[in-house]
C-alpha cells in the first residue's frame, strides 16, 4: 500500500511520463496539441512541462527551428536525446558498470571499467569518475541536468553483520559507514542530483524486474554468481529490503555443513560452492571442471527451489561470470526442476537478459522510483530527496 506521502510523487511521475512518451513516439508539438493529446488540463500541463523544461529533459523548438506554414508557427516541445536524466552505477568487486539514459528511458552513454580488489574506496571512486568522464564525452552526454543517481555497492549494508570481524573481505579494515558517507561525500563534490545507494544484487534484481523481458513482474527472484553469490528479492509487487537490509542473501543458505569455511562464520555457504573463485579454486586443486561446475550448479537450483517453495515467485532468474561455464545453468535449472514444489504452475527460470548492465539500470530504476515496485521504498543506507519533492507542487 502507497505512503500518503508518495502518491503526488506517482502522479506527477505518470504525468511527466505521459508527456515523455507522446514525444517521445509523436515528435514535437505545440503545448495545445499536448492538451490534445493527453487530456491534462492547461494548468497542470503547463506546470509539468515547466518542471520538465527546468530539468532539462525537454526543449522548446523556436518557430524558426521548425517548419514554416501559414502565419507563425506557436514553439514546440522535445525531447532532449543528449541530456542525461538518471545515472546508475554497479559498484562489483572487480570492475564498475555505469549507464546514462535520457527523458526517454534510452541508455545513451554506458561503460564498464575493471580494477584490483586491493584498490582503496577512494581509489575506485576516482575509476567510476573517470568511467562516467570517458562515456559521456565519446556520446557527447551532457550531465548538467541530472535529476538522479542510483550508486550500488557489493556487500550488505545493512546491520546484521555489526561484529566488523564478520564482514566481506572487501569491507574488511574498513566501516561501512566510512564507505557510505565517502561515496556520499564524493558524489556530491561532482553531481547535485540527489543519491540513492545500496545494494548492488538487489538492484540488478530491480533491474531484470523493471527492464526485463517481463516489465514491472509482481514477484521475482535473482541471484548473481561472480566473486561472490548474492540475490534480491520481488515479492507482492515490492522491492524487498528486509528488516536488516540484508534480504535475498542467498549466498549464506548453507549447502554443506561440513564444507569449507565462509568469511560470514559459517560453513558451507553457497558462496563457498558455487562463486566463480570456489569454482576456480576447486578446477585448480585437481578436480574436474565438468564435475566441479555440475555440483555448483546442483547447489545453486537447490537453493533457488527451497527460496521459491517459500516466496512464489513467478520468475527466477541466474546471472553472472559462472554463466560462462557450460552447463552450469542446465544443471541448476535440473535440480531446481526435481526439488522445487509442483504446483501444476511451473516458475519460469532463466538466464539474466541485461547481462552485466543489470545493476546500473536497476540503479537508475531506484533513483529514477518509476516503477510500482517501489511504493514505500526507501535506499538502506540513505532515504534520498527525490526531485518531485524539491519541485512546486
Amino acid at each position: 500500500m502507497a505512503k500518503p506521502d508518495d502518491v503526488p510523487i506517482l502522479i506527477r511521475r505518470t504525468h511527466e511520463e505521459r508527456i515523455l512518451a507522446t514525444l517521445r513516439e509523436s515528435g514535437p508539438l505545440t503545448r495545445a496539441e499536448l492538451e490534445r493529446r493527453i487530456g491534462l488540463s492547461r494548468t497542470t500541463l503547463s506546470d509539468i512541462t515547466s518542471v520538465l523544461l527546468r530539468r532539462g529533459a525537454i526543449v522548446e523548438r523556436r518557430p524558426e527551428e521548425g517548419p514554416r506554414g501559414r502565419g507563425r508557427p506557436a514553439v514546440r516541445l522535445a525531447l532532449d536525446p543528449a541530456s542525461g536524466q538518471f545515472l546508475g552505477v554497479d559498484l562489483g568487486h572487480r570492475r564498475v558498470q555505469v549507464a546514462v539514459v535520457n527523458a526517454a528511458n534510452e541508455v545513451i552513454a554506458s561503460g564498464e571499467r575493471a580494477y584490483i580488489p586491493e584498490m582503496s574506496w577512494s581509489e575506485r571512486l576516482e575509476v567510476v569518475f573517470g568511467l562516467i568522464d570517458d562515456a559521456t564525452a565519446a556520446t557527447g552526454v551532457r550531465l548538467g541536468a541530472l535529476e538522479g543517481i542510483g550508486f550500488g555497492v557489493p556487500g550488505p549494508l545493512g546491520s546484521a553483520f555489526g561484529d566488523e570481524s564478520r564482514v566481506p573481505p572487501r569491507w574488511q579494515g574498513t566501516r561501512r559507514d566510512k564507505v557510505v558517507a565517502l561515496i556520499r561525500e564524493r558524489v556530491a563534490e561532482r553531481f547535485e542530483a540527489p543519491l540513492v545507494l545500496d545494494n548492488n544484487t538487489r538492484f540488478a534484481a530491480l533491474g531484470e524486474a523493471v527492464w526485463g523481458p517481463s516489465l514491472d513482474t509482481d514477484s521475482l527472484l535473482y541471484i548473481r554468481l561472480s566473486d561472490g553469490v548474492g540475490g534480491g528479492v520481488v515479492a507482492g509487487s515490492r522491492l524487498v529490503v528486509g528488516s536488516l537490509g540484508t534480504a535475498g542473501e542467498l549466498g549464506h543458505i548453507t549447502v554443506d555443513p561440513r564444507g569449507a569455511r565462509c568469511w560470514c562464520g559459517k560453513q558451507g555457504c553457497l558462496e563457498t560452492v558455487a562463486s566463480a573463485p570456489a569454482i576456480r579454486a576447486r578446477v585448480a586443486e585437481g578436480a574436474a571442471e565438468k564435475m566441479v561446475v555440475r555440483e555448483a550448479g546442483a547447489a545453486t537450483g537447490r537453493v533457488l527451489a527451497a527460496a521459491s517453495t517459500v516466496m512464489d515467485p513467478t520468475e527466477v532468474v541466474v546471472a553472472g561470470e559462472v554463466l560462462r561455464y557450460r552447463g552450469f545453468l542446465d544443471a541448476v535449472r535440473t535440480a531446481f526442476e526435481h526439488e522445487v514444489l509442483p504446483t501444476g504452475v511451473r516458475t519460469r527460470l532463466r538466464a539474466s537478459t541485461l547481462s552485466e548492465q543489470a545493476g546500473a539500470l536497476g540503479a537508475i530504476a531506484a533513483a529514477f522510483h518509476r516503477s510500482p515496485l517501489l511504493v514505500g521504498y526507501a535506499s538502506w543506507a540513505t532515504s534520498p530527496v527525490r526531485v518531485a519533492d524539491r519541485l512546486p507542487a
